[in-house]
């Protein structure tokens, strides 16, 4: 094999005697590519499509009476601080009273040292918390409402 640096060739055939061309077959494959991995990428999308379970769907009691649908979410909200402060047995007793007082609402208990927090209720809109924190203001009045991550239930049972 011949080999010349820096000469400009202008005889293409001369260099056609001297050289080799040999494709490795493995560039086929890469040729065929596209189309292998756009059929893979089919069949796992059907695959997943197969699996899933429809959102939404109705749950049906045993019975075939009831049924269940809605949805529950996470969304940027509201809550109220009912009672904030470094005693726990005054936090618990605080949750208690609220729990007894108002049955339905939610309330949660939070330690971030050195304090004790009782926040209740999932408030998706601050007129809402305003409204039932004004119901509190007799047996809590140091409560205030702060932002929060709030749990939204949106079930409905229907016979």
């Amino acid at each position: 094999m011949m080999a010349k640096a820096q000469t400009e060739i202008t005889d293409t055939t001369a260099v056609e005697e001297f050289a080799t061309v040999t494709k490795d077959p493995r560039l086929d494959i890469l040729d065929k590519r596209p189309a292998l991995l756009a059929k893979i990428d089919a069949s796992e999308k059907a695959e997943i499509k197969a699996k899933e379970i429809p959102l939404y769907k109705p749950i049906v009691s045993a019975d075939g009476k009831k049924q269940v649908t809605g949805s529950i979410y996470t969304v940027k909200g509201y809550r109220i601080v009912i009672y904030n402060g470094a005693d726990k047995n005054a936090a618990l007793t605080a949750k208690n009273n609220f729990a007894r007082a108002f049955p339905g609402t939610r309330s949660y208990l939070s330690y971030n040292v050195p304090s004790y927090k009782i926040k209740i209720g999932d408030f998706d809109d601050k007129n809402d918390a305003t409204k039932f924190m004004r119901r509190l203001m007799a047996a809590f009045p140091a409560s205030f409402i702060v932002p929060d991550l709030v749990t939204i239930k949106n079930i409905n049972v229907t016979q």
